[in-house]
């Protein structure tokens, strides 16, 4: 499932819309347009300038066309929507769907991504959701992850309907007081599965290990901070704490964090608000490296372009 819709996040000031709404972007025009902007940022539930950074892109890219009725998908747009590899459907099974409303999303070829599903859960109810339902496909059953018992196949017969299954696939129910949130929740959960190791360094690194000390990082931060305009950068690896940059120089030798961590338990990029620490309330971006589907490391970078330079940057000096 090639997620292209991170790249909409390259750069710049973090954005007032998430992964989820890229994707609804291109499923509503799809499904309902040619669309206007206003009625389209109205179906997003987000302000009329996000939804015009979004057709932007799309315009740009080359996957929507405007018209005099509205924007709508071009071929490559399609495409594009379809690699995505999420389906959903409205779907309600005993012992299985968790709320009055529930939303299935297929995820293709995901399973092997998917642990024991507590992670899609966390970031549905992130999203919204009171809750999600992870099952993956194994041997043509549809059962919960780490468990090939469960649930009965009768129970899940519903699913084997409505979608086209191969081995390997995961499947996500979002449950919710409304289908709108089962449905952002559930699609929200399935595009943090596809992201785990999308756009991560990957695979054969011989440089880090899940050992590498600071002293052995300083030099590999010091350069990715000068390459980020010298925004304040933390880099560890998994099993050792490790430093953190500003101003072109190590000022933390013994650094880690909870954006960090998250990044390191999930094997994903995690983008959150620090809430703690010496840049409490800025944006950060962390991204995992990984080695055998596993993280081995994580470096992350402190968006301090957001808010007050001078505040921001006196506050990191005073708690250090």
């Amino acid at each position: 499932m090639p997620l292209t819709f991170s790249s909409y996040f390259a750069g710049g000031p973090t954005p007032k819309f998430s992964l989820y709404h890229i994707w609804k972007a291109y499923h509503v025009i799809e499904t309902q347009g040619p669309v206007g902007r206003k009625a389209l940022a109205d179906i997003l539930q987000i302000g009329e300038g996000s939804t015009r950074t979004i057709l932007d892109k799309m315009i740009r890219e080359g996957s929507v066309e405007n018209t005099r009725r509205g924007a709508v998908l071009t071929e490559r747009g399609r495409k594009r929507l379809d690699s995505s590899g999420i389906i959903t459907n409205p779907v309600d099974i005993d012992g299985v769907t968790l709320g009055k409303h529930n939303c299935a999303v297929l995820v293709k070829g995901m399973a092997d991504r998917v642990k024991l599903g507590c992670e899609q859960r966390d970031e549905a109810v992130r999203a919204g959701a009171v809750g999600a339902t992870t099952l993956v496909v194994k041997e043509g059953k549809v059962v919960f992850p780490g468990d090939d018992s469960f649930p009965e196949q009768e129970a899940v017969a519903p699913l084997k309907k409505m979608f086209d299954l191969d081995d390997g696939d995961a499947i996500i129910i979002g449950s919710a007081f409304s289908y709108e949130a089962a449905e952002k929740g559930a699609v929200t959960a399935a595009l943090s599965v596809g992201n785990q190791s999308r756009r991560c360094w990957s695979e054969g690194t011989t440089l880090l290990s899940a050992d590498t000390d600071a002293d052995d990082l300083k030099c590999i931060a010091l350069a990715i901070h000068e390459l980020v305009g010298r925004l304040p950068l933390a880099m560890r690896s998994k099993n050792q704490y490790g430093v953190r940059c500003e101003d072109g120089e190590v000022v933390d030798s013994n650094y880690t964090g909870p954006v960090l961590e998250e990044a390191l338990k999930k094997s994903q990029i995690v983008r959150r608000t620090a809430v703690s620490g010496p840049y409490r309330g800025v944006p950060v971006v962390v991204v995992p490296i990984m080695r055998k589907k596993e993280a081995i490391a994580a470096i992350g970078v402190f968006d301090i372009t957001r808010g007050s330079f001078t505040d921001l940057m006196g506050r990191a000096r005073r708690e250090r």
